[in-house]
């Protein structure tokens, strides 16, 4: 399993407290910002400066920013409303993965393949979504089913990295190739 559980696992301390004091200090960019990145569905500007403790004008400001930069997408603009822009966010990640030295990402790939297959001895299915986690959930081998869910979870986690280590491979592969 994960040999680092400090560096990958879920955390294990509630750190609420100390991240909403350190946003309520924060400028109203930076605030903005955060909010921003936790908008998974269509928000309002007044929403996001009720959330970032800010003025609406404020809020629309730097939301417009971030819609420019690419962060956030504009969904609609009357009312103007905003989500996080997935394809950015993707982008950042695949960036992360491939600025890694090479002997780096197969490292961790073959650590992620092994956790993989560790998960899938564990719940004897093939992916997470074919664990019921009521239904393994008590038994000996699988804890409560809040454990299957969290299990669940970081398999997702795990085989989302997987294919953004893969998808890397192949583009480096395809640029090796074309030169």
């Amino acid at each position: 399993m994960n040999s680092d559980p400090d560096r990958y696992g879920p955390p294990t301390e509630d750190f609420s407290d100390s991240v909403a004091d350190r946003l309520s200090e924060a400028p109203t960019d930076e605030r903005v910002h955060r909010v921003a990145l936790a908008l998974t569905e269509p928000t309002g500007v007044s929403e996001v400066a009720e959330r970032a403790d800010c003025s609406p004008n404020a809020a629309r400001r730097h939301l417009a920013r971030l819609a420019d930069i690419g962060v956030l997408e504009r969904v609609t603009s009357d009312p103007d409303t905003f989500e996080r822009n997935e394809s950015y966010f993707e982008w950042r990640r695949l960036n992360r993965l491939a600025s890694l030295p090479e002997g780096e990402r197969d490292r961790r790939l073959r650590e992620l393949l092994s956790e993989d297959a560790a998960y899938r001895d564990r719940y004897a299915v093939e992916r997470p979504s074919a664990v019921d986690p009521l239904s393994v959930a008590g038994d000996d081998d699988h804890g409560d089913a809040e454990q299957v869910w969290l299990d669940c979870r970081n398999w997702e986690a795990i085989r989302e990295e997987i294919s953004d280590l893969r998808r890397v491979r192949r583009s480096d592969s395809i640029v090796d190739e074309a030169v």
